[in-house]
């Protein structure tokens, strides 16, 4: 019953922190909200950022609510996570420390960031080759191309003038080296 808990636990916070974590990353790419896309994930956390907004200011490039909020719905799965964890073992007296919470904390909100990343840019290479004239390829194009740009400056030029852009692909590989940094601490 615990691991149906927590997977549970576990798709709904992914869930909720992809579209915050896309809603700061609209945010510091300023598309446009009437863009159908991100009118959606603005309907979709409007209820929790709007109200934190007013306490906690975005900065000019940065939606801090979004971010902060989704750091925290990290710490909560954390939290019941081990509560669940310690539930099923009944392992009494065990508890965890504020620093330790807090890391793990970090490292969950750090790996859902690369994987955000990650998704969108397998999204982003299928789509390019399967609809590349589909409306969606634009929002996702305006997400991710700002993140190639620095990788194209340093791939040599018989990577950029192929067929296939390769600056897609490590980008996919740096993202996937630093989840495996991230998760070996």
């Amino acid at each position: 019953m615990t691991d149906a808990l927590m997977l549970l636990l576990n798709i709904f916070t992914s869930l909720f922190c992809t579209v915050l974590i896309v809603r700061a990353w609209v945010f510091w790419r300023r598309i446009p909200p009437f863009n159908p896309y991100c009118a959606f994930i603005y309907k979709l956390s409007d209820f929790i950022v709007v109200p934190v907004r007013k306490i906690i200011p975005s900065s000019k490039n940065i939606d801090i609510p979004s971010l902060l909020i989704a750091f925290i719905v990290c710490l909560i799965e954390v939290f019941i996570s081990y509560k669940l964890t310690i539930f099923k073992e009944e392992i009494p007296g065990i508890s965890i420390s504020l620093p330790v919470f807090i890391i793990a904390g970090l490292q969950l909100f750090i790996n859902q960031i690369l994987s955000v990343v990650l998704w969108l840019s397998i999204f982003y290479a299928i789509m390019s080759w399967v609809s590349p004239m589909a409306p969606f390829i634009s929002f996702l194009r305006a997400l991710i191309e700002p993140l190639l740009i620095p990788i194209r400056k340093i791939i040599p030029n018989a990577l950029k003038t192929g067929p296939f852009d390769f600056s897609l692909m490590f980008l996919m590989i740096g993202i996937l080296v630093l989840q495996t940094l991230v998760n070996s601490y």
